[in-house]
């Protein structure tokens, strides 16, 4: 939750460097992406193959997505299992449809900062070359994928070959781990048909909360004071933001990035505290919760610092609640409650977001089902595409 919105003010720096004629986050019109996934991983007790397929789908330079992917996963060792992960996300003009296919259920959401993109109209079709730089990876060569060269990045264990700012190529080695995901077939500037945007016949749950919480209206205010405020403390300095020459340096970069991000430093600093004490509380409480409502009433502490905050308060599904549901929730956060306090310990040592995003940089774990405004599917083995 925290750190996720300390990233955002990246996007809100292109604000002023990558407006253009319409919102892009492709350099294509249109596009469709086919991946073969596969995954190995062992240890002395169990061994475990993962194959499916994935595929990239995007149409009006991104304003339209779906991402997809249908893979089975075997384990085998001192038991036996078989398991099937299907996950589906389409993204329309900043109304985001999340596929949960073990409920049947489609759960129907906005993203703000998504939408702040859109009507600025920028374009972040080299976001993803651009987080990979700030990562600390370097471009190591070229490779040719499923017809198109590409150029290949490596950063820790992690490889990337990208043909435009579109991963054809990722590949993730370690120790007892090997994750390559391959794109076969590729399709660029083509009419798509609308069939390949089709969502399941599952009942839409839509999040109301969030389209209308206080947590989003906090959010767009401050966005709209830091960006006040920083025109303000550039003006001092001399230098125009609106100025399409203008050459921002790294130094120039971390001013921006600090200016943006004061007020929510600032925000985060008297209340990651807290948070972290009601998400812990939360996670119990969740435990022995009796049906919906009281797993719901958990949450509100929670939800009442995040509103403080801006941020969003994770949602579960609570309908029926059964074990199953609560080890889930509880999963997500205990995420959150490592990232928060991985986040916390930086906040609270540091007085500039430039510092903690360094601080934080590698430490935190990816979560479940989130969305990359980059618009590559690409996601950072650290997880800071969150």
């Amino acid at each position: 939750m925290s750190f996720i919105r300390t990233l955002k003010l990246l996007l809100l720096f292109t604000i002023f460097l990558s407006a253009s004629d319409h919102f892009k986050l492709y350099k294509f019109k249109s596009g469709m992406v086919y991946y073969d996934v596969k995954t190995s991983s062992f240890d002395n007790n169990l061994n475990s193959q993962v194959e499916g397929i994935a595929r990239l789908i995007f149409d009006n330079w991104g304003l339209k997505e779906l991402k997809e992917e249908d893979v089975g996963e075997v384990q085998r060792g001192d038991f036996n299992e078989t398991k099937s992960h299907h996950t589906l996300t389409l993204a329309d003009h900043g109304t985001i449809y999340t596929v949960n296919f073990d409920d049947k259920k489609i759960y129907k959401t906005r993203d703000r900062d998504l939408d702040m993109a859109i009507t600025e109209n920028l374009d972040l079709s080299d976001e993803s070359i651009k987080s990979l730089i700030k990562l600390g990876a370097n471009k190591t060569g070229k490779d040719k994928v499923a017809g198109y060269e590409c150029d290949v990045w490596e950063y820790n264990d992690q490889k990337v070959c990208l043909y435009k700012g579109i991963p054809l190529k990722i590949v993730i080695k370690n120790s007892g781990f090997l994750s390559e995901k391959t794109a076969v077939k590729v399709v660029f500037d083509k009419e798509i048909p609308p069939k390949e945007f089709m969502l399941p016949n599952f009942k839409i749950v839509e999040d109301k909360s969030y389209s209308n919480n206080k947590a989003s209206a906090v959010r767009t205010q401050d966005y709209i004071s830091s960006i006040i405020e920083l025109k303000k403390e550039m003006e001092k300095k001399g230098v125009n933001l609106d100025d399409k020459n203008l050459t921002i340096t790294p130094n120039l970069e971390k001013d921006i990035i600090n200016a943006l991000g004061k007020k929510y430093l600032e925000k985060q600093k008297k209340y990651l505290p807290s948070l972290l004490e009601a998400m812990k509380k939360a996670k119990e409480c969740i435990r022995s919760a009796a049906n919906k409502e009281e797993a719901q009433k958990c949450l509100k502490p929670v939800e009442d610092i995040n509103d403080k905050l801006g941020d969003r308060t994770p949602s579960f599904d609570f309908d029926n609640l059964n074990d199953i549901k609560k080890q889930l929730a509880i999963k997500e956060l205990d995420k959150e409650i490592k990232n928060t306090e991985v986040t916390a310990q930086c906040v609270d040592k540091y007085s500039k977001t430039t510092d903690v995003i360094t601080c934080t940089e590698g430490k935190l774990l990816p979560q479940e089902g989130s969305t990359s405004q980059s618009g590559s599917g690409l996601v950072p083995a650290n997880g800071n595409n969150q």
